[in-house]
């Protein structure tokens, strides 16, 4: 008897067609509108209404169509990391910049996956509703928190590993328009730089790095590129680097001067977007945080400075409110505030679920229908 195998699957190379999620009274196209117009937690609801509707929901181009309409991008969420490594997916953070002076409160919920448990975790980054998660300092998984669906990434493999004692590694992660393929990055000390595609399921060494060790703790995907911040010379000079997703190129661009009025040994940066322009944040201790925003992603002479006054040092931008007015900050890796630019006023968000301080790390996400196993299941080959 033939043992059962697994399907494999692609998103284009796929004959299979999404069969019509039918109702008696309302024609298939309105029908698959209304959907489209849902939000991607309701309809993960949906997927046990019938198995029509639970085949139009997984097909992979409703899943694109979903994400590009204007209900699923106002579907914006913070994911936020504790200290005791749980993953919190913050509600509807849109209506925090309305209400009184003084706290305020928002609703966390715990996603409580498996692997996640009891393991050393650390946000990669997120895109398209899809999150890069680091496990114990190594192992890649891919998560959807909206339809908790998980995809771990494949390990090195045997013609790509290296000899080192070397313990550290950096990751980014972003989106390729050009391909629609997702890309993960390994940095290794020593020189070892890889990316990794979901659409062919395979990593592939990256050769043209300009300098030979790369080691960051933020990323941000921004203009089509993940973006650092890389130290050289010591750790006293910094510039932002980016790897063009669909190029797989690497571009340099400098800095302003963020030595004014601190001692270096005293000053950390870190990168973030504001508004959907490039920001890197200069906190010097005991003294002030200064925002550095990029106007035109890679003009460097387009950096403007903003001061921020707040009785807190190292702040990062997460995210803004639907006013473009206030933005959340992630103060020292510990809470996060409400800042308000025009009135130069400030206040706590308190997290349901999540007690004050325990904050380690936060990112947002948007809530799509976009599977981390959008290609299926493929078997591996070596390059």
């Amino acid at each position: 008897m033939k043992a059962p195998t697994k399907e494999t699957g692609s998103e284009e190379g796929s004959n299979h067609e999404a069969s019509p999620a039918k109702f008696p009274y309302l024609p298939q196209e309105l029908i698959t509108e209304i959907l489209l117009r849902s939000h991607a937690r309701s309809l993960g609801r949906f997927r046990c209404v019938s198995k029509p509707f639970l085949s139009l929901l997984s097909d992979p181009k409703f899943a694109r169509n979903h994400l590009q309409n204007d209900a699923a991008r106002s579907g914006q969420r913070i994911l936020l990391l504790s200290k005791n490594y749980n993953l919190f997916a913050v509600e509807d953070f849109n209506s925090i910049g309305d209400g009184s002076e003084g706290t305020r409160v928002l609703t966390g919920v715990k996603l409580d996956y498996q692997e996640i448990r009891n393991n050393w975790v650390e946000i990669v980054g997120s895109s398209n509703g899809l999150v890069c998660i680091c496990l114990d300092g190594k192992t890649l998984l891919l998560y959807n928190p909206t339809t908790r669906e998980p995809k771990r990434v494949p390990d090195l493999p045997e013609s790509l590993r290296f000899k080192t004692d070397k313990t550290w590694f950096s990751h980014g992660f972003g989106f390729d328009t050009v391909t629609n393929d997702y890309k993960v990055l390994k940095f290794v000390e020593g020189n070892n730089n890889f990316v990794y595609s979901l659409r062919t399921d395979s990593w592939r060494r990256i050769r043209n790095m300009p300098y030979k060790n790369v080691h960051f703790n933020y990323t941000v995907e921004l203009n089509g590129a993940v973006n650092w911040i890389n130290i050289l010379l010591g750790g006293f000079q910094e510039q932002v680097m980016a790897f063009d997703l669909q190029t797989e190129e690497f571009r340099v661009m400098s800095l302003p001067d963020l030595t004014e009025e601190c001692d270096p040994l005293y000053e950390s940066s870190a990168l973030s977007t504001l508004k959907g322009r490039l920001c890197v944040t200069r906190s010097c201790f005991m003294k002030h945080d200064v925002m550095w925003v990029m106007s035109e992603y890679g003009d460097e002479r387009s950096w403007s400075k903003i001061r921020i006054s707040v009785s807190y040092r190292f702040m990062i931008p997460v995210c803004s409110t639907k006013n473009d007015d206030d933005v959340v900050l992630l103060v020292a890796d510990w809470f996060l505030v409400l800042y308000n630019f025009k009135c130069n006023t400030w206040s706590n968000l308190e997290i349901c679920g999540l007690d004050l301080g325990e904050a380690l790390q936060a990112t947002t996400y948007v809530e799509s229908l976009i599977s981390p196993n959008l290609y299926g299941t493929k078997i591996f080959k070596n390059p």
